[in-house]
């Protein structure tokens, strides 16, 4: 799973980047600003989950979101913000963030079982394709009229 940190404070991104790390993710990319995650969302390689911070410099993380969604609909978005705005997270919500993520002594709590199931839900999609499907069904076919 290839997971973009869009992250502007160093300390905190170092923090998750290392969090990820231990957990076992090897495929992390991270970058500072708004701009560069949409560069990465369009030109590059699309990365399976976003985790996006609210405060990015010259555009805000409702902004890129917003941008995300318009190009990208199903790409999956964690909203991770250090405000304590209810108001925020409701518009990260509404604009298609999977969820709203508070910087706290809980965040990796509520980050990396999020992960987790996103991981699972990846996993059953490319074991369970159609194609999969079909020859499975023709392999139980053949096997049981032998």
């Amino acid at each position: 799973m290839f997971i973009l940190v869009v992250e502007d404070d160093p300390f905190y991104a170092t923090i998750i980047l290392e969090i990820l790390k231990t957990e076992g993710y090897d495929n992390v990319k991270h970058v500072d600003n708004g701009l560069e995650c949409l560069l990465q969302v369009y030109e590059d390689k699309v990365p399976d989950v976003i985790i996006l911070d609210q405060q990015l410099g010259m555009v805000n993380g409702v902004e890129v979101l917003q941008k995300i969604r318009a190009y990208k609909p199903n790409l999956r978005v964690i909203f991770m913000s250090g405000q304590k705005s209810v108001k925020l997270a409701v518009q990260s919500i509404k604009q298609g963030a999977l969820d709203y993520i508070k910087k706290d002594e809980n965040a990796f709590e509520n980050l990396l079982p999020l992960l987790k199931k996103i991981e699972a839900e990846m996993r059953d999609k490319t074991t369970n394709t159609p194609v999969k499907k079909v020859f499975s069904g023709i392999k139980k076919f053949f096997m049981d009229n032998d």
